[in-house]
């Protein structure tokens, strides 16, 4: 704890050990989370999932989105 700071040195990059540690420690601790992630069912993102219900709802009805009366998915009117 008294003792001054180990460095390493290459090129214009000057790092102390313990910061490399630090630095080294989170990669790892990244990789691995990333690497073990615990497989779950697919879980579709909002969006996905509201247009999913509905497009499965609409089918059920035996009608087309658009006449469905369903504004967000329906195409935009051009205005010229």
């Amino acid at each position: 704890m008294n003792d001054p700071a180990q460095y390493l040195h290459f090129g214009f990059i000057l790092i102390s050990l313990a910061n490399l540690l630090v630095i080294a420690l989170l990669i790892v601790v990244f990789v691995l989370a990333v690497a073990l992630r615990r497989p779950e069912k697919q879980r579709l993102s909002t969006i996905e999932a509201v247009s999913t219900l509905e497009a499965v709802s609409t089918l059920e009805a035996g009608t087309h989105p658009a006449q469905a009366g369903d504004v967000a998915l329906a195409p935009a009117e051009v205005r010229s």
